[in-house]
């Protein structure tokens, strides 16, 4: 019975410590698991945070940009702004200097008129009928009040008294409306406005046959123009004194032929020809413009320096 029982002790005590055994293999393996999650877990973590630090950073890079857009936007803001104004400042000075050249234009053109009007009225009380184009600044001598000889540039008696007339009128007015030639009988709004006084000559449209005296319209028109331009200075010396604002004599002397019909007379009718052959005397306006205006244009050119 020993015997069995020691046999017996002897059987159970294998399968004590295949059991233990077993048990130390599962706890291995579930450490191993355990280890094997933790591994897991570790890198996802790992990967979570890289993954929320490239997520700050790109919120950082967005914020950053949004600010940037902003000081951008800001910035084009405030030069729209200035630009804005500057803008402004250049409309208000152009409108400033048109107002003024509007006034000017119009204040020169005004006293043209009155200068061609008053010589008009004077011409016509001392009995010489003239024609006044206001628009054109022109004192129109018809062959009725100036009558040459065919192929001729010398005055008759009639036409040298005729003359005369004009040249004593302009030397009365004419100082009102030159540089340094004011008298006591100028107008308020007389100003130096004229830059020449041309006499112009024209012929009608039938061609001259060349001769010893003349070859052609031109230079005969031109010898009518000098013929009268003479006796207007032998009449009156004083009107070859008078001078522009550039200091420069006004009475000068122009031909023109034939090529400067009346719009009225371009036919072939004698009443047109009569019409053409005519001494006109033109005065020429300055193109100088006053000195508020002068102020005016240096005041636009620093405001478009500045915007540069």
């Amino acid at each position: 019975m020993t015997g069995e029982l020691a046999r017996t002790r002897h059987l159970e005590e294998p399968e004590g410590e295949g059991y233990f055994a077993s048990v130390s293999d599962l706890m291995v393996g579930i450490l191993f698991v355990f280890l094997l999650m933790l591994t897991v877990f570790a890198l996802n973590f790992q990967v979570s945070s890289d993954e929320l630090e490239a997520a700050k950073r790109e919120q950082a890079r967005l914020e950053a940009l949004a600010r940037e857009r902003a000081e951008a936007a800001e910035r084009a803001q405030r030069e729209a702004e200035a630009l804005q104004a500057l803008l402004e400042r250049q409309r208000t000075a152009l409108l400033r200097a048109l107002d003024l050249l509007d006034r000017e234009v119009e204040s020169r053109r005004r006293a043209r008129e009155a200068l061609l009007t008053r010589l008009r009225d004077r011409l016509e009380e001392r009995g010489v009928r003239v024609e006044v184009d206001a628009r054109s600044g022109v004192l129109r001598l018809p062959e009725r009040a100036l009558r040459f000889a065919t192929r001729s540039a010398d005055l008759g008696e009639e036409a040298r008294d005729a003359v005369r007339v004009v040249a004593e009128v302009m030397a009365e007015v004419l100082p009102c409306f030159a540089h340094r030639g004011r008298s006591r009988d100028c107008g308020p709004e007389d100003a130096p406005i004229l830059e020449a006084v041309l006499v112009e000559g024209h012929t009608d449209r039938r061609p001259l046959t060349p001769g010893p005296d003349f070859r052609d319209n031109f230079q005969l028109s031109a010898g009518r123009a000098l013929t009268v331009y003479r006796a207007m200075a032998g009449a009156q010396p004083g009107l070859l004194a008078l001078r522009n604002l550039e200091d420069q004599p006004l009475l000068g002397v122009s031909g023109y032929g034939e090529t400067r019909p009346l719009p009225n007379a371009q036919g072939d009718a004698e009443r047109d020809y009569a019409a053409n052959r005519r001494i006109d005397i033109r005065f020429i306006l300055t193109a100088r413009t006053a000195e508020e205006i002068e102020r005016l244009r240096e005041e636009i050119r620093a405001v478009l320096e500045s915007s540069r």
